[in-house]
């Protein structure tokens, strides 16, 4: 169960509010909060976070941390505009409290089907969101190219859990080794299936002259990690 699940089902008993009733006092969409609470989805956009906020009555900011902060009933929360981050490269961080922070991985412009690759080097430092805290080894990068349009768009952070199983529909970074010695190449993808023999992978938006499937020898991919979050910043 992810820490947003957590808070939601907590906080609807606090207020004594089903999920769908809790949506609509908000205004929001009905299946909105129902979909966290019965786990169909585990997280939640950076952009939807006020919505989340609005009908739990909990103030936002802190509820991007992961924090329960609640609100008195004239109150309406609200996500601080003065430390929002640019798309700037480095870029300008985003304070919160706390010493946590996500690395955010330096990569080289690749090629054809959004191909970048990760140089290893950590350019810059992003907040934890609430299903990353704890998690080892975890990390962020940008979105290259258009491939992933409308679900990620060039210039997009992308959050990763490298532990976390992947299953068909997830959204992945993908690293495959190349003939030349030590390289990988990288992608951003919707992950299909994998085979002893073969990796799919699924792209929304490819180039005209390529295919929406997209797929490797399985004995050349190096690793699949799984997208937990993403947000512009």
């Amino acid at each position: 169960m992810s820490t947003l699940q957590k808070i939601a089902i907590e906080r609807l008993k606090e207020l004594d509010l089903g999920p769908v009733e809790a949506a609509v006092k908000a205004g929001i969409e009905r299946t909105f909060l129902r979909d966290l609470v019965d786990g169909k989805k585990s997280t939640v956009t950076l952009k939807k976070m006020p919505d989340l906020a609005k009908a739990l009555r909990l103030d936002a900011d802190a509820l991007i941390r992961g924090e329960v902060v609640r609100l008195a009933d004239d109150e309406e929360p609200v996500v601080q505009t003065t430390t929002k981050p640019n798309a700037s490269f480095p870029p300008r961080f985003q304070k919160f409290d706390g010493d946590g922070y996500i690395p955010l991985l330096g990569q080289s412009i690749g090629g054809p089907n959004g191909r970048f690759i990760l140089n290893g080097s950590e350019v810059g430092r992003l907040f934890v969101p609430p299903m990353l805290e704890g998690v080892e080894g975890a990390y962020a990068v940008r979105v290259y190219g258009t491939s992933m349009e409308p679900r990620f768009k060039a210039g997009e952070t992308v959050w990763i859990n490298p532990n976390e199983p992947v299953r068909a529909g997830d959204d992945v970074i993908v690293q495959v080794a190349t003939e030349e010695e030590n390289q990988r190449e990288s992608y951003i993808k919707e992950f299909r299936s994998q085979s002893s023999k073969v990796t799919r992978l699924w792209q929304h938006n490819p180039e005209d002259d390529e295919p929406n499937e997209v797929t490797f020898p399985s004995s050349k991919v190096f690793s699949i990690h799984k997208i937990v979050f993403h947000a512009t910043v």
